[in-house]
């Protein structure tokens, strides 16, 4: 465009700037060089938005060079055609400059990454060659009953193209078998035969009676709306695979699906707050307490709020929040301003799993950048990614996988070999139960509080009702109090019933009610026969909660089924069992996956618990933080051993029967110490203090930190003793890596301790040394520290089901909390207590939490008043606490 415009660019200017933008375009247009046009630079879409941005520039603008003003919103035409009324010719030449530029999303068709199989055959002919070589090895005498399906499968599949998609992940996942990286697939892919006969899934769809027309159909097809494939790989592999992906396909045909962080309530006020100058320090405790989620969305009807007027009275309404300086400056303005942040981009990130494979080269589809990782990442997230017709593939990272993966290389090592796919048909009693009495803390998906009481509330004995609640606790099945219908319908406590005949195939083995995703599907075709195309529009509007796409389709609904003879009160009825799935729910396929692992690792528990509870520590992945897991290893009856210099991890080991804490978890140690101690540990057992600093050189800090937590007792001395020896050598040879810089004869005597009453620690001491540098005890029980609790005067833990139906004192530490919103959207909390016999779950509902919400986080260890609830099946119960406070103290000690 050299032959006709000159640029004039107009963003953010002073009035000095204009003047001399002006002059000098006067001067150009004068000499009749070139036209002039105006270029506004947009930054954000509404004017409503400016005070947002003129944040947001203060947030990323260096003190004390901080620049407010601007205007940098998109301009709608009326305000340009207003502020260059004076200079018509400047408009006409920036339209006809647009005029001249033409781009369109390359919206269309989904596309395929490219496979070329070895034999040098069609994808279509490779694929039906391994399908059917699956079918055989899967099925064998039965592989002929199961080809009807098979031969549907692969129709719906060479209709769309999709042959060369399934390929791609089949070879991505044979060469993670040759690297020895395991994986489940989960969500709706397991439904597919032809996934179980490629092996890319182990999960029969024929014996789950898993649903097909839930992963593919025609109907989806036809909408572009293709579904993914989910994977799961051990945490610490997952990025392994990623490298896999890329190095097989490049950087231009490979990428990670991108997305953008937005403010949210605390990190919104967080930014706000240090740009009006409180200190970081001060800041984090305001924040401290500030609920994650303040309910809204669906239940109550309205959203939530952001910021404002809003979210101030929710904080004041806060047990833990209402003390705050909320009126007082800056924080009432920081409050304020939170709204205008509030959902707005943050920064750009990826996506926590999608890789897209596109057939073309990435940059004619989508721009990308680097991510933090070093990975080519789109601009578009995965909604924009899907509707410019790329495929993502889900990897994902797990931890409950490495857990497993570990126990079975530790019981490898000594020559155990154990095959858990071949614990089908999973019926080991002692297996459920464990699970059906609640020991299933540390066991991936079903380990949770929720999720242990709700086993024992449904007192499950087999794979297919494990797997249903696996999904009856996610919020869009449990809606509607479907938990507690489900737990009496499953023991025969309830008689199952059905909205209308022609949904019992589709509600029969979930008694009636509706508990994954593909009943929506299922209601919609069976009752109202409403397309399947729109059925699963609509599962995924109930699954976002959209509420007009959902009203659009109620009213289709409606129609479509009074033209099948139903009857409005009948259709309402069905209507609102449907519209009562909103919110995130797992289908069949996807629970299946999680039920089978789950019972794989409960077997593991049960059988090799020490071993177990050492990968779970391991890999630091599960629900609850890992004083949580010591705790459970304290009930189980496995004792921890101190860390040795000899034995320095990274793993928690099983030595006899304890378990071992490695070294090189102790907080503060340098990634050079760490790698340090692990290579020359490899070159070599350390034979004395002298020797590990010599060949390692820690700095001083670290040789005090290792040393409080008794890494070098083993060699016999005090830790008196041992502190003495590392001044000694510090002051000998440094902590340089040079070792030949110490002294040649050092003074004499320096190595002697001194002549003086020295005092070893405490075993308090060593447990408080313990708990802070590796977040729980070792070398005793954590409760230790609070031995001026009068223990003896409460309800222990193990006595409560002694005493149900009643009230009782009891007291407990308070290891876990959760804040929730009941259905009237007020909070109430969820407390894990622990005394020396057990763990126990808490509630605490609104009108108490109210009361006493301030003393669960005032006092460490609490004393509640509480009503032992039974549980139906008189299996468990549920402690509902009345009244909670500080818990009484040991007359003869007085307080802490």
């Amino acid at each position: 465009m050299v032959d006709s415009v000159h640029v004039d660019t107009m963003t953010g200017l002073t009035k000095q700037q204009r003047k001399m933008l002006d002059f000098t375009t006067a001067q150009q247009e004068h000499r009749g060089m070139v036209p002039t046009l105006r270029e506004m630079a947009a930054h954000f879409g509404l004017r409503s938005k400016t005070g947002a941005a003129n944040h947001l520039k203060l947030l990323r603008q260096a003190h004390p060079d901080k620049i407010q003003g601007g205007n940098f919103h998109f301009r709608p035409a009326v305000e340009l055609h207003g502020l260059f009324k004076d200079a018509p010719d400047v408009v006409a030449n920036t339209i006809e400059i647009a005029g001249r530029c033409a781009f369109g999303f390359p919206f269309g068709k989904p596309q395929f990454p490219a496979f070329s199989p070895p034999d040098r055959s069609t994808p279509q002919a490779f694929l039906h060659r391994l399908v059917m070589q699956g079918l055989r090895e899967r099925y064998r005498d039965r592989a002929g009953h199961m080809s009807r399906q098979v031969e549907e499968e692969l129709a719906i599949i060479s209709d769309v193209g999709y042959e060369e998609y399934f390929l791609v992940v089949w070879d991505i996942l044979q060469e993670c078998k040759r690297r020895g990286i395991d994986w489940i697939t989960r969500g709706s892919a397991a439904d597919s035969l032809i996934c179980y006969c490629l092996r890319i899934s182990d999960v029969c769809p024929i014996r789950f009676d898993l649903y097909f027309r839930h992963f593919l159909n025609k109907e989806r097809m036809a909408l572009n709306k293709l579904p993914d494939i989910d994977i799961d790989f051990a945490h610490d592999r997952k990025d392994d695979v990623v490298d896999l992906i890329f190095e097989r396909y490049g950087p231009e045909h490979c990428a990670v699906v991108g997305g953008f962080s937005t403010f949210q309530a605390r990190s919104a006020f967080a930014e706000v707050a240090k740009v009006l100058g409180v200190a970081e320090r001060e800041v984090r405790k305001f924040t401290e307490h500030f609920p994650w989620g303040f309910g809204g969305g669906w239940v109550p009807d309205e959203p939530a709020p952001k910021g404002g007027a809003g979210l101030v009275e929710l904080l004041r309404a806060g047990p833990e929040t209402c003390h705050l300086p909320l009126d007082q400056e800056p924080y009432k303005t920081a409050l304020t301003t939170v709204e205008f942040l509030a959902e707005f981009p943050r920064y750009p990130k990826m996506h926590p799993c999608g890789v897209v494979l596109p057939r073309q080269p990435m940059h004619e589809l989508t721009p990308t950048f680097v991510s933090n990782k070093g990975y080519p990442t789109t601009h578009y997230d995965m909604d924009w990614v899907e509707a410019i017709g790329l495929v993502k593939i889900d990897i994902l990272a797990q931890g409950g996988l490495a857990a497993m993966r570990d126990v079975k290389a530790s019981l490898a090592s000594r020559r155990i070999q154990i095959d858990l796919n071949g614990l089908e048909p999973w019926d080991d009693p002692h297996v459920w139960e464990m699970i059906a009495s609640g020991g299933a803390r540390a066991v991936h998906h079903i380990e949770s509080p929720a999720m242990v009481s709700l086993c024992r509330m449904t007192n499950v004995r087999e794979i297919d009702g494990l797997i249903a609640i696996v999904s009856v606790i996610r919020p869009g099945a449990a809606n509607e109090g479907k938990k507690q219908s489900f737990t009496r319908r499953y023991q025969g406590l309830e008689p199952v019933t059905y909205p209308d005949p022609s949904l019992e195939p589709c509600l029969k083995s979930t008694f009636g009610l509706v508990v994954y995703e593909e009943h929506i599907l299922q209601i919609c075709e069976l009752f109202a026969g409403l397309p399947p195309g729109r059925a699963d529009v609509l599962r995924r509007a109930l699954n976002k909660y959209k509420r007009p796409v959902i009203e659009e389709i109620k009213s289709e609904f409606f129609e479509s089924a009074m033209k099948r003879g139903h009857t409005h009160e009948k259709i309402e009825e069905v209507w609102n069992l449907v519209a009562g799935f909103a919110g995130y729910a797992f289908c069949r396929a996807h629970s299946t996956a999680y039920g089978v692992e789950a019972y794989q690792a409960a077997w593991l528990k049960r059988y090799y618990p020490a071993e177990f509870m050492a990968a779970v520590l391991t890999n630091g992945k599960g629900f609850y933080h890992p004083l949580v897991y010591v705790l459970e290893c304290h009930r189980l009856g496995i004792p921890l051993s101190p860390p040795s210099v000899n034995q320095p991890g990274p793993a928690f080991t099983v030595c006899g029967r304890s378990i071992r804490v490695p070294l090189i978890r102790v907080k503060g140690l340098t990634k050079r110490a760490r790698d340090r101690i692990v290579q020359e540990r490899e070159r070599g057992q350390f034979d004395s203090i002298a020797d590990f600093y010599h060949r390692v050189m820690p700095m001083p800090e670290e040789m005090e930190a290792m040393i409080r937590v008794g890494a070098f007792d083993e060699f016999g001395k005090t830790r008196t003793a041992q502190f003495w020896d590392a001044q000694f050598l510090r002051q000998s040879y440094g902590s340089a890596a040079d070792r030949t810089q110490g002294w040649l004869l050092p003074p004499p005597g320096a190595e002697r301790l001194p002549e003086v009453s020295l005092r070893e620690p405490t075993g308090r001491e060593r447990l408080q040394w313990e708990i802070e540098l590796f977040g729980f005890a070792v070398s005793g029980h954590p409760l230790e520290l609070f031995d001026n609790v009068a223990w003896d005067s409460y309800c222990s833990v193990s006595r409560l089901g002694e005493h149900v139906g009643e009230e009782v004192v009891t007291c407990g530490w308070v290891i876990e909390q959760r804040i929730h919103h009941q259905v009237t959207g007020e909070p109430m909390k969820f407390l894990t207590l622990s005394d020396w016999t057990g763990m126990v779950e808490t509630e605490l509902f609104a009108a108490t939490y109210r009361s006493y919400g301030l003393a669960t986080v005032r006092y460490p260890v609490l004393e509640v008043t509480a009503r032992v609830e039974p549980f139906e099946n008189g299996r468990g119960f549920s402690l509902r606490v009345l009244r909670a406070g500080r818990p009484r103290i040991q007359p003869s000690r007085g307080e802490s």
